[in-house]
Order: C-alpha cells, then structure tokens, then sequence
C-alpha cells in the first residue's frame, strides 16, 4: 500500500508481533489517532514477509478501499493498488443510523477474505467511538467477529467503555498502543473534499444504463418488494387522492406511491382508510433522484455502486450511473441515505 512511514516503536513491536503469530486484527480508535496508517503498516509488514493479507476497509465516511459509504475488501499478496476485491454498500458516510449495515457488511467482508485464504486480516473502522449506539456498534463488531487482536489507539480513556468487557479473555489479545506522532486533526472541510475525490475515482469510468423494473427487487426500501399497480389501479387511486399517481405497488396491506407532489396527512390518512391499510408510503420522485445504490446480482454480491439519477415511469426503468458491464446483471437494487450531486 505504501513503504513510507515514521511509526512509533511499540506499533513496530506490536506489528512484528502480529505478523509473526498471525491472525485477524480489530484496529479502533477515535479520529485522527492513525488508524488507517496502522493498518496500512500492518498490511505491508505481512506482505513482506510473504503472506496473505487481507485489509477490510470498515471506514465507511473516509474509505481508502472502493468508495465512501462502502465496507471494501482488499487481499494483498505483495503492495499492490487498492481496487477491492469485493464490495458491501452500507449507503451512508456515517454509521449512525446504519448499525446493522456496519456490523453485518464487516463481518461478510472478514468472513470473505479468510474464505480467501487470508493469513492476516487487518480491520479498520471509523472513529465513531463515544455515545451509546457507537459502543454499542463497536462491542457488537468484537462479539461478532472476535479477533485475535484488538488494537486500541486513544489518547486518554476514551476506549474504556468499549473494551472494558473484554478485558483478561484468553480468545483476544489487546493492545493500547498512543496515536501516531504525526496525527493531525482533520477538517470537516479537508473530510468532505476527501469523499467526493474518492467518489469522482470511483466513477471515473462509469456509464449510464436503464434498469427495468420487472428486472430488479428492491432492498432497503419500500419499492420495488410488492406488486405494481395496473394502470386501472393508479386511475383509482389519482381520482381518490386527487394527485397524479405515477407509480404504485401493493404489498400486505400495504401501498407505496409516487406522485408528482406529496400527499398531505389528511389525504394519506384517507387512502389508508379507504382501503384498511396498515402503511402507506408516499414519495414523490425526488426521493430517488441521485440517490446512490447498491446494484446486487442473484448470488447477493456487489457489482457496482451506482447512482440512481431518474425514474422513467411511463417505460419502468431506472437510469443509473455505474460501472460498465453491471446493468444487466443486477437483480437487486439496495437503496442508500447518501445523496450525490447532480452530475
């Protein structure tokens, strides 16, 4: 990944340690600590002494290993560039909100490289790290994964909470090593401009294909998982709500619609009565308009993030930025929080 580095000594140690003994590895820590440098050390350290090293890249706002909003897998024989092996969307910059995502898509990520005969697996993650649900993420990625190693880079206390559970286990070997010496804290600004860089490399070579609807499933979301509505339905359904209906699907006793304009409470609340439905969702175009994706095939692996830049509903197509060859392969399409500007 890279050969330069100032390291301090004990993250020398630790990593000849690692490498000699070998194993999987769970790097956390707040921001600006040197996490990602960690890892990268610890990735090349393996590699040259001849293993198989695998780097999950679980840093989802500042990824080094395929775009920002993914967890990115990358097995290393000898430093080499960083195109992932294999990708999971999680669909955001930030893991609030998107725990399940975080620890479900590290996991498939870890579980994948020692599928791929990794001797090493090396973990990075985000420096979410204070607050209930970003102990509650980091704990359960310990749980679920149980490292050999976990590797604690703070300045103070501030991993206490965290690791405190796991202290004295024989399974896991922690180590507390101080942030690198060269950490320096990092902008919102300098962050945000990092993620669009790492966007514009990612779709560098991306073309624009349609997606039918009848080709796809819809995960994360409530399109495209019920049936749609015949053009006789959404003639009912507009005379009702008295607002265009451009597309609606039916699920149990569910209905989700697409109208030009949103549908007021009153009007919803109608609807939902009118024909007993328990949920009802209503959206308006907008709601997919740049939305970035994830475009899965049928065995559930990640072709291509895309972005979901218009919905044709007289044709039932979707137009999506993404990777060349993808298109016609994909069957399910994962919807994200993130937005893209309009390209």
């Amino acid at each position: 990944m890279t050969n330069s580095y100032q390291v301090n000594h004990d993250w020398e140690r630790t990593a000849r340690h690692i490498v000699k003994a070998k194993g999987v590895v769970l790097v956390i820590g707040s921001t600006d600590v040197g996490k990602s440098t960690f890892c990268r050390f610890l990735v090349d350290q393996g590699a040259a002494k001849g293993l198989k090293v695998a780097f999950v890249d679980a840093d989802i706002g500042q990824s080094q290993i395929g775009p920002p909003t993914t967890i990115g897998l990358k097995v290393f024989h000898h430093s080499s560039a960083s195109n992932p092996n294999d990708l999971y969307f999680v669909g955001s910059v930030s893991p609030d909100n998107h725990l399940l995502q975080c620890v479900t898509g590290t996991q498939l990520m870890v579980d994948a490289a020692r599928k791929a005969g990794a001797e090493i697996v090396v973990i990075d993650t985000t420096g979410y790290v204070e607050g209930a649900a970003a102990v509650a993420l980091k704990r359960q990625k310990i749980e679920i994964i149980q490292p050999d190693y976990l590797i604690c880079i703070h300045r103070s206390s501030e991993l206490n909470p965290i690791v405190a559970g796991f202290d004295g286990l024989s399974t896991i070997q922690i180590h507390h090593l101080s942030p690198h010496r060269d950490a320096a804290s990092k902008s919102f600004e300098f962050r945000r401009k990092y993620r669009e860089t790492r966007f514009a490399h990612y779709f560098a070579d991306a073309v624009r294909e349609r997606v039918n609807f009848d080709q796809i499933r819809g995960q994360r979301s409530h399109f495209f998982i019920g049936r749609g509505a015949n053009t006789k339905e959404r003639e009912i359904l507009a005379d009702f709500a008295g607002e265009d209906v451009l597309y609606a699907e039916w699920g149990h006793r569910s209905l989700s619609l697409v109208t030009p304009n949103m549908l007021s409470k009153l009007v919803q609340a109608r609807v939902k009565s009118q024909y007993s439905l328990t949920s009802l969702v209503s959206e308006t175009p907008m709601y997919f308009e740049q939305r970035l994706i994830g475009m899965l095939d049928n065995s559930m692996k990640t072709l291509s993030i895309g972005v979901l830049e218009s919905v044709d509903f007289l044709s039932n197509e979707l137009q999506i930025l993404c990777k060349p060859n993808c298109a016609s392969a994909t069957k399910i399409v994962q919807f994200g929080q993130h937005k893209e500007k309009g390209n």
